[in-house]
């Protein structure tokens, strides 16, 4: 028997695993590491194409930015100069809904969580339009062009820390950044099937990641029984983690702390977790160049924002902002 480490374990307040040694060889982080970059059709003239429109789209309440995120804005137009970029505020989003989706208007009115609504509005705007959402609390770290080229739809799953530590699932995606084109069956079905889920009390399993996750499962198991490529117009890509969601909720580190301290007692997905998390680190990440996109895991639905605000006009001089 090989053991390979003996904890506890520390890195600057880093616990990774619990009491005594453990054989780590039979228990497997989730992924892999990045080693390679992102796929595209033809590595010689991947910019020139893309089966994804050029479009950013990001949301907020009105069209004055926060300032805790104008940093995040200006690296989506550094790294992509050349792209759309829409803006969408709580009018604009409700004037949206109501002339090309009259049949979701009432379920987005009844919403009370903001979240809820800007989740029902990534949706419905990569419907209509396609491109990229992005939240407001991501930073782009490198051209997205690539990731446009070779694929009709790609969801990323979240870390997968926080699949199975938090919710003791092998898998789930987010819904903080997303890249499709316009018309996506899966859009659609995440569309209508929002009004059948607005009972649920958080929102997270109404609208969010687990609504989602539910959704991609059912429709990619259609999918492959249809023995349809990777590439076909109707397909959802789900790539690496690490391509644009390499980072760990912080809110989550003294709860990861204590499970792994615990480790002999989880389940295996939980262990996987830990082991995943020893692999990656937690407060000090395995970094990547390959990486496109860093989430910060704001919050802002739970946090008083300063009063620092800018016109997006200022931040993005081209931004559009829906009217009809």
């Amino acid at each position: 028997m090989i053991y390979l480490i003996k904890v506890l374990v520390f890195t600057e307040s880093e616990i990774i695993l619990g009491d005594g040694a453990r054989d780590l060889t039979k228990i497997k982080p989730f992924e892999k590491d990045l080693s390679e970059d992102f796929p595209v059709s033809n590595e010689l003239n991947y910019h020139k194409h893309s089966r994804i429109p050029k479009t950013i789209h990001q949301t907020w309440k009105y069209d004055q930015v926060p300032s805790v995120f104008h940093d995040n804005v200006r690296s989506f137009i550094e790294f992509n100069s050349d792209y759309d970029y829409y803006y969408w505020t709580d009018k604009s989003a409700r004037e949206l809904i109501e002339e090309r989706h009259n049949d979701l208007l009432e379920t987005f009115d009844n919403y009370v969580e903001p979240v809820r609504k800007a989740d029902m509005l990534r949706y419905v705007v990569l419907y209509e339009i396609g491109g990229i959402y992005a939240d407001l609390d991501t930073t782009c770290l490198r051209n997205l062009d690539r990731v446009l080229n070779k694929y009709s739809c790609i969801l990323s799953p979240e870390p997968f820390e926080h699949s199975s530590l938090i919710f003791n699932a092998n898998f789930m995606v987010t819904n903080s950044i997303m890249f499709c084109q316009a018309g996506h069956p899966f859009l659609k079905k995440l569309m209508d099937n929002l009004p059948d889920f607005s009972h649920f009390s958080q929102d997270i399993d109404a609208t969010g990641p687990n609504y989602v996750t539910l959704h991609l499962n059912q429709y990619m198991r259609d999918f492959k029984s249809r023995d349809l490529p990777d590439t076909h117009a109707h397909s959802v890509t789900v790539p690496l983690s690490k391509y644009f969601q390499n980072e760990i909720d912080p809110i989550r580190f003294d709860d990861f702390r204590k499970m792994c301290k615990e480790f002999e007692t989880l389940n295996n997905i939980g262990k996987r977790g830990c082991v995943t998390l020893l692999r990656n680190g937690m407060i000090h990440r395995k970094q990547s160049s390959l990486t496109f996109t860093q989430h910060a895991f704001y919050h802002t639905g739970y946090k008083i924002l300063s009063d620092s605000r800018v016109n997006i006009k200022q931040l993005v001089p081209h931004a559009r902002i829906y009217s009809r």
